[in-house]
């Protein structure tokens, strides 16, 4: 569940925002103005949240009469948050300082596709962070899972890629390290991360494209992640582009992720390798052909980085998804008319080529008026973006966080209304 703040809270949220997002350290007059509150509000509001440890004064000189105001910020070296995302085959493992700024980072293979192997390497690695922890952490982890996530229960409800159906990955968290999680899309983790740190900075409405073994997106508008009233915003892998086209695992023909995604280039290099083998004829040289049936070496990715090498095969193979791709994002810009769409994943950040080959695609069918107003980029935050994106997932909640009551075994708690009689403030600790 996620955490909800008091409406009394208010002011002290926007104080808090203000602090984070203005372009200088504000003091508390600046505050004031910009709020509509009284000076007295303001000083005890940050005051508040200075006894939090999420805001601290910077110190300053006096030159002249009077005494000068004293700028605020974000306290970067007081809490921590953690955060977990499962990219490629492996788990990626963050904790930032509350300006997003990486302070450690872990990353374990995962040697099978299967949920036990996928759950266990995750609690191992949750384990780890936690005894290498670097300060006080705020107690929530974000978690980036592939597939249907409720994010409010934490369960992925179903992975078309992986096969998988139901895993209550939130309550395994919980479970296995005391601490609440908070559960979404690796995809939409993704496009939170390039929205606040990445290609997306200071864009108001954007789409971010995650193609690896699925394909999904994050669609921000006006600077909020939709989710959907079942949160599946954003699951474009599962829009069908050709009725008559190959079975898709959620049992659907044609869909975007069974023609487009990594195990779909995978298939489109075999299939050429087939078709030029029934020709009869020699087959030139090339080094995907000597790994063509290998199911451990062959892959999408590897096939996108031979295509950014200049690959022949590796190019004409990957063009035939780009049109598909092109096609997709035609459509998102008509519908959705974005300032930015940016391509990442698995496969779109092993190199530029996939981004502008979806771009070129995307220039011939879509609408000139959103066309002419569109960019669209490759990630800038490459395979690390998911985590980072996880991370986000605490960040956005740390007042709601440290506004609980305080545990003997946990420190401060999120303040679920249902579990608590009263509603404290940070002052109050």
């Amino acid at each position: 569940m996620k955490p909800r703040l008091p409406d009394e809270w208010k002011n002290l949220q926007a104080t808090l925002n203000y602090i984070e997002t203005a372009d200088a350290p504000p003091t508390r007059a600046n505050i004031a103005e910009r709020l509509s509150l009284s000076r007295t509000t303001v000083s005890s509001l940050a005051s508040q949240l200075i006894g939090a440890g999420l805001v601290e004064e910077l110190k300053t000189e006096i030159n002249g009469r009077g005494r000068p105001g004293i700028p605020l910020r974000i306290c970067p070296e007081r809490w921590y948050a953690l955060g977990a995302a499962f990219t490629g085959n492996e788990w990626r493992l963050l904790f930032v300082d509350l300006y997003g700024k990486t302070v450690a980072e872990h990353a374990i293979q995962v040697k099978s596709f299967s949920k036990e192997e996928f759950v266990k390497v995750l609690l191992s690695g949750l384990s780890f962070m936690l005894e290498n922890k670097p300060g006080s952490l705020l107690p929530l982890i974000g978690i980036g899972a592939p597939g249907l996530v409720d994010s409010n229960s934490g369960a992925i409800i179903r992975a078309d890629d992986m096969r998988w159906r139901r895993i209550a990955l939130g309550e395994i968290v919980l479970r296995g390290t005391g601490i609440p999680a908070l559960v979404m899309n690796r995809h939409r983790a993704s496009g939170l991360a390039e929205a606040r740190f990445g290609a997306g900075r200071n864009v108001r409405n954007l789409i971010y494209i995650g193609i690896g073994t699925g394909i999904s997106a994050a669609f921000i508008n006006d600077g909020v992640l939709m989710e959907g009233t079942s949160f599946s915003a954003g699951e474009i892998g599962h829009t069908i582009v050709d009725p008559s086209g190959p079975l898709c695992r959620c049992g659907k023909y044609g869909c975007l992720q069974a023609m487009a995604s990594s195990q779909a280039l995978v298939r489109i290099v075999r299939e050429l390798h087939e078709s030029m083998s029934a020709q009869d004829k020699p087959i030139p040289q090339n080094p995907l052909w000597n790994i063509v049936h290998d199911n451990s070496l062959l892959s999408g990715e590897l096939i996108g980085l031979e295509a950014n090498k200049g690959n022949s095969v590796a190019v004409a193979c990957m063009q035939k998804i780009a049109k598909i791709l092109g096609m997709a994002a035609a459509n998102l810009i008509n519908t959705l008319n974005p300032q930015k769409i940016i391509i990442g994943g698995s496969l779109g950040n092993t190199g530029p080529l996939l981004t502008q080959m979806i771009a070129r695609e995307a220039e011939t069918q879509a609408m000139q008026a959103p066309l002419s107003v569109v960019t669209i980029a490759q990630s800038l935050l490459g395979n690390r973006a998911a985590a980072l994106g996880a991370t986000c997932l605490p960040l956005q909640y740390k007042l709601e966080l440290l506004s609980g009551k305080k545990t003997a075994r946990q420190g401060p708690g999120p303040p679920y209304p249902e579990e608590s009689g009263k509603t404290t403030g940070p002052a109050d600790r």
